[in-house]
């Protein structure tokens, strides 16, 4: 019965670990520590950035990309995504095909006091949630998505990873899209795009997964940021050695 007991423990332990990596555990790991953020406050330019070599071998792998983005017309906000600068590289997350959506919205109408004269003003939005029922379909895009993990996930090279950029923090948009008259009315037409596609949240500690692969052999690791309004702050990386 002991000999029973010990084996069934063994047993469930590595069926648990099962060969995955597991977010923020550090036992087979070639781990790198960082003091190291770019911020708008910090650099007078309108882009800015980190490049990091995640297995030592000399060349970059990866960018932290943080630009200010917009016009007089449409305002400013900062855009930040994840660049994979060479083929070797994957990240982790769900690859999926995301649709964009088209929604026409008669936000205001006025007319003249005695109803001779409409200015009708309308919104044409373009969405990646599905507004109402009668949204159009206008793009169908993939894409990888859900690549913030939390501390005690784990992952494997059977799961999915992708060669690609991601956008960690993205800006809505809205300006006019002109004039015409119709009739006894005229609409004014507004184009708002909310590039709502992607989600990563803000201010708490994340991992990204990612996956090298040199000479037909591939390792795992995991990037330990906080995504700022402004930068990324990169705290560690980890890959299996």
């Amino acid at each position: 019965m002991a000999l029973l007991l010990v084996a069934s423990i063994a047993s469930c332990k590595k069926d648990t670990t099962n060969g995955k990596v597991v977010f923020g555990d550090c036992k087979g790991m070639s781990v790198t520590s960082y003091d190291s953020t770019l911020s708008i406050e910090q650099y007078a330019h309108y882009s800015w950035g980190n490049t990091v070599d995640l297995d030592g071998d000399g060349q970059n792998d990866i960018q932290f990309h943080s630009q200010d983005v917009g016009s007089a017309g449409l305002g400013h906000d900062i855009v930040t995504t994840l660049n994979c600068l060479n083929e070797n590289v994957a990240l982790l997350g769900d690859i999926i095909d995301q649709e964009k959506y088209y929604h026409i919205d008669f936000d205001s109408i006025f007319h003249t006091q005695d109803s001779v004269w409409w200015s009708i003003v309308v919104y044409k939005t373009y969405t990646c949630e599905q507004i109402a029922g009668t949204d159009s379909v206008v793009s169908t895009t993939e894409k990888l998505s859900n690549v913030d993990h939390s501390f005690g996930d784990s992952y494997g090279l059977d799961d999915s990873f992708m060669n690609t950029n991601v956008v960690l923090k993205n800006r809505s948009y809205e300006y006019p899209g002109g004039n015409e008259t119709i009739g006894n009315a005229t609409y004014h037409y507004m184009i708002l795009d909310k590039n709502d596609c992607d989600f990563f949240p803000m201010d708490e500690e994340k991992y990204i997964g990612f996956k090298l692969t040199e000479n037909d052999k591939s390792r795992l690791g995991w990037m330990k940021v906080i995504l700022h309004h402004d930068y990324v702050e990169l705290l560690e990386t980890a890959i299996q050695k």
